[in-house]
């Protein structure tokens, strides 16, 4: 057998100045730009979801290809520690993780979820190797009795089946099965040096990087050849690296910068060029490899995650070009070798450039147009004429022919209709007739285009013609130049024909299609880049390949004429830009060709720096498929498990609920589309991922929602994905159905209250009124009372004044007189009689004026009197002061006998008052007698007793005295004996201080007036 290693160098050899070298897109993630540690612990490409799961030194982290998210215990309680202990996929293809305290996790979709904890660091005896084989093995196996410190980083496992596996551990191979208590070593001829799978194959290479295939029940090594369809100069096969684990469906191969997929095909491994721009200053520790993407991903030691992506669009440059030559470049024209002619007069391509001559010489226009497959017209300064004209080169006869009749004044476009070439700038339009030009339309001068950039035959004998600011249309056959399509302030700068369909694109204001007179625009993408669209070029897949400002799209032409036909909204634009392989996004327009399609195939477009050239086949998009989602729900900065119950019913003032979603993003940005909507919502909101990938929603109303989120997933009608999400905003308490009623309730029960409070208060206002109506009623009585009194007082008062007071005043004036007139004839008794009368008149006048004013001073119910206490024998004796006098003239002897010890708790002046009228009265009514003044206690009140030995009163005279009425009359008047304002004065005293008057009289034999206090007490 040939050895090992047969490099076939000549089997696929060509030289190296020819070959067309491969261009790849080399991007490294770091701290700088998303990883949490530099430091790789392991690597898996999950292609069911397309996330890249990393273990680093400072956590797990899912990366889709535009956002890295690290897990840690807001995400999973039972991540307690950052270190990762491994990352491995078993043979169900499932991915398992654990960190450096022994917890286990499992990769569900896009998420960790914690399996167990086992004692793993540190335990030789460990069975956790196990679950790099299958879930069954994990679950069958205890801790393994003999120590072996087997370890993911630095063991290779290669499992056979769901049972059973083999172990390549410090230079030693084993055997596990369900059916082992530990690893048993196996017997092989060498000590191997690394182990691989590839095509369900077990390969082992020895120490000089021999490759051997195991044969996995017999334990026999056959040496297997490795074939590169790459020559080398020279090669050291010591070099080679071959890096494996379980999951990949290739094992990879580095040698030197370059990087190989192994196949094993009829007995032999192919390797396949995968690329040749492996970093040499990283230490590779693990890798992953996506087929389908064309993308390798390596994971180093301690400079973080390197993503090599194969570019699908490729820039070319003049390599020669100096500070003083252009390499914008417009106009192209395509040699013979494939190479391109600028209108800078540079030749770009992968062919040899030196030998070659271009059928222009030198700088030429913008515009140019060639007519079949022999004719190509440009203009470029002749030196002869000193002027631009327009030339033409022949193809077939290789001859340039100048017309130097046809000058360029202006920026020229062309275009052919029946066997005629036509010709515009900005003076009008023309025909090519021999060497000169004819006539065909003059444009007016108010109509005359500031700019042509694009004119091509749009039907039969009709033309469009592209300038600022329109799409116009020529008739040939009648002449008429009308307007199609009116850009308003934006320049119309490509026109494309397909079937019946007229795609155009403006410089800022979008791109149309438009057929049969009618003009639709067709939807931008989401960047809008489109606004600024340069040219359409087909390929043979029916997709249209459009150039802007801003980098390049590929959109289905089903899909855009839709818009037209269907009225559609969606059309699918994909992205090419600087992860692509673009060097220069800015593409280049308003000129003819806008692009080319070369003999090859590749569609060449040019630039601001150099040409873009993309080969349709191998420009194969990356599309967006895939599941949407859900990472976690933050209902007002509270993270909630969107699978939680929680999350179903948020609380009733939630002011904001954050959704945060995930999806497979390894294309650019601007190729995912994704958009939601609310409930019943028409319209489809766009989310900007460029601010994350997250949908927000604020002060939303209590309710049921339902959130429908769609990506569009590439090409094709209605291709999208949809994730729904139902969630439930409570109702506050206040806005249930039971709060209505117990409201309603209450507003019964409030209205019933204030009903009755309501009602008790007009009741009570109504009382009072009504006490106030009877206390005015009782006071008017009252004052009618007083009124009716004091009527009967001013009565009494007139009957005094008229008769007690009058008369005696009259009987002292007559006296008075007969005693100044008469006298000499009085005698001396008579004399002496007059003037005793006139005394005694003058007293009881004296007397009854102090009466009544003591009566008119108390009958003032207003006055206030205040209580006190006092003895009630000096009161005697200050009245008798006053009386003894009075009393000596009518022979009268007043006798005290009141107690020293007595006092009583009275009104002070009252009490005066009504013992002077009681001893007034009893000396009036008694003649040379004795008058006795006694007081007690008895049986709760203070008796006052006047008693004298006067004329006393018959039974009438009492009742009379102690009626409501009394007949005011004085004594001594006309001889007549009687009482009246006294004992008025004395009943009114008594009245005030609510006392009790009692007669006690018979005629001839005096009279005892008895008067009870009741008791009171100062407080």
């Amino acid at each position: 057998m040939r050895v090992v290693f047969l490099f076939l160098f000549f089997l696929f050899a060509i030289k190296t100045a020819d070959a067309q070298q491969q261009q790849f897109h080399v991007q490294y993630y770091n701290t700088e730009n998303g990883l949490p540690s530099n430091g790789i612990k392991g690597l898996q490409w999950d292609k069911q979801t397309g996330f890249l799961w990393i273990a680093t030194e400072a956590g797990m982290v899912r990366f889709n290809g535009l956002e890295f998210k690290t897990y840690n215990s807001n995400d999973e309680p039972h991540i307690n520690n950052e270190r990762i202990l491994f990352l491995v996929r078993n043979n169900q293809g499932n991915i398992y993780t654990a960190d450096n305290t022994g917890n286990i996790f499992k990769v569900n979709k896009n998420r960790l979820s914690f399996l167990e904890t086992r004692f793993i660091s540190g335990n030789a005896r460990s069975k956790i190797i196990s679950i790099a084989f299958s879930e069954r093995l994990y679950k069958r196996l205890k801790d393994f009795e003999n120590p072996g410190a087997y370890s993911m980083q630095f063991s290779k496992l290669l499992p056979a089946d769901d049972s059973t596996g083999f172990i390549l551990h410090s230079g030693n191979f084993f055997l596990l099965s369900d059916k082992m208590r530990s690893p048993t070593p196996g017997q092989l001829s060498f000590r191997p040096a690394n182990a691989f799978k590839c095509g369900n194959e077990i390969f082992i290479t020895d120490s000089v990087q021999n490759i051997y295939l195991f044969d996995k029940t017999r334990y026999n090594l056959k040496k297997t050849e490795l074939i590169f369809n790459k020559s080398f100069s020279t090669f050291d096969k010591q070099k080679i690296f071959i890096t494996w684990e379980n999951g990949m469906e290739f094992p990879v191969l580095f040698y030197e910068n370059e990087a190989w997929k192994i196949k094993y095909e009829n007995g032999k491994l192919v390797a396949e060029f995968i690329t040749n721009e492996v970093p040499q200053d990283a230490l590779i520790r693990y890798v992953q490899y996506d087929d389908e993407r064309k993308m390798l991903i390596i994971g180093t030691d301690s400079k973080g995650v390197i993503i090599i992506s194969q570019n699908r669009v490729e820039s070319l440059r003049h390599t020669e070009a100096g500070i003083n030559q252009r390499t914008s470049y417009y106009s192209q024209v395509e040699l013979d070798n494939g190479n391109i002619l600028t209108n800078e007069s540079h030749i770009i391509g992968k062919n040899s450039t030196r030998s070659l001559t271009g059928p222009i010489q030198g700088e030429f226009s913008p515009n140019i147009f060639q007519a079949g497959d022999s004719l190509l017209f440009y203009s470029q300064p002749n030196r002869q004429l000193g002027y631009s004209c327009l030339h033409s080169y022949n193809f077939r006869t290789k001859r340039t022919k100048v017309y130097g009749k046809i000058r360029e004044t202006s920026q020229i476009v062309m275009a052919m209709s029946g066997e005629r070439i036509y010709f515009a700038d900005d003076l009008g339009l023309f025909r090519i007739n021999a060497d000169s030009l004819e006539t065909v339309y003059t444009f007016k001068i108010i109509d005359r285009p500031t700019i042509n950039y694009n004119m091509i035959e749009i039907e039969p004998g009709v033309l469009g013609i592209a300038n600022c600011n329109s799409l116009r249309r020529y008739n040939i056959k009648t002449g008429k130049l009308d307007t199609l399509f009116n850009a308003g302030q934006y320049c119309v700068r490509t026109i494309w024909k397909y079937k019946d369909y007229l795609f155009f694109g403006t410089y800022g204001g979008g791109l149309y299609i438009s057929k049969n007179g009618i003009t639709r625009q067709l939807p931008l993408d989401k960047n809008k880049h489109l606004l600024f669209t340069h040219c359409f070029i087909q390929d043979e897949n029916d997709y249209v390949w459009i150039s802007t400002n801003r980098g390049l799209f590929k959109a289905n032409l089903t899909e855009l004429i839709d818009v037209f036909e269907k009225n559609k909204q969606d059309v699918y634009y994909y992205y090419y830009g600087k992860n692509d392989g673009m060097k220069m996004t800015e593409l280049n327009g308003g000129c003819t060709p806008c692009a080319i399609r070369l003999k090859n195939r590749i569609i060449s477009f040019p630039s601001m720096d150099g040409l873009l050239w993309v080969k349709p086949d191998g420009a194969k998009p990356v599309l967006p498929d895939g599941e949407i989602f859900i990472d976690e729900v933050v209902a007002d900065s509270k993270s909630i498990n969107p699978d939680s119950v929680i999350f179903k019913k948020l609380p009733a003032k939630t002011s904001e609920v954050v959704i945060h979603f995930v999806v497979s993003g390894w294309s650019n940005r601007e190729n995912i589309y994704i958009s939601y909507k609310l409930n019943d919502e028409t319209e489809w909101r766009p989310v900007n991922i460029e601010k994350g990938m997250e949908i927000r929603f604020n002060n939303l109303p209590p309710g049921k929602y339902k959130l429908t989120i769609r990506k569009q997933n590439g090409f094709g009608t209605d291709n999208y994905t949809y994730k729904e999400i139902e969630f439930y905003i409570t109702v506050p308490w206040y806005k249930q159905w039971w709060f209505n009623i117990i409201m309603l309730g209450l507003i019964a029960l409030l209205f019933m209250w204030y009903y009755n409070v309501r009602t008790r208060q007009l009741r009570q206002k109504q009382e009072r009124l009504e006490k106030q109506v009877a206390e005015k009623t009782k006071e008017l009585q009252q004052k009618t009372e007083v009124l009716e009194k004091s009527d009967g007082i001013k009565t009494r008062l007139i009957s005094i004044i008229s008769h007690d007071i009058v008369t005696p005043l009259k009987f002292i004036t007559v006296a008075g007189k007969n005693l100044v007139d008469k006298r000499k004839l009085m005698t001396d008794e008579m004399q002496e009689e007059t003037i005793r009368e006139m005394v005694n008149t003058t007293q009881e006048l004296q007397l009854l004026s102090t009466n009544i004013l003591n009566w008119i001073k108390y009958q003032n119910e207003n006055r206030r009197l205040a209580k006190e206490t006092f003895s009630l024998r000096e009161l005697v004796n200050q009245v008798l002061g006053l009386l003894q006098s009075l009393a000596k003239q009518k022979g009268n002897t007043i006798h005290n006998r009141v107690a020293t010890n007595l006092e009583i708790y009275q009104l002070y002046e009252p009490v005066k008052i009504l013992v002077y009228n009681l001893l007034t009265n009893a000396i009036n009514f008694t003649e040379k007698g004795n008058i006795y003044v006694e007081a007690e206690y008895t049986s709760g009140n203070i008796i006052i007793r006047v008693k004298d030995e006067g004329v006393g009163m018959t039974v009438d005279q009492i009742q009379r005295l102690l009626a409501d009425e009394v007949v005011i009359t004085a004594a001594n008047v006309d001889n007549r004996k009687g009482h009246g304002l006294g004992y008025l004065i004395i009943k009114d005293l008594v009245k005030t201080m609510n006392a009790v008057l009692q007669i006690e009289s018979e005629k001839g034999d005096g009279t005892k007036v008895s008067v009870y206090f009741p008791v009171n007490h100062a407080s």
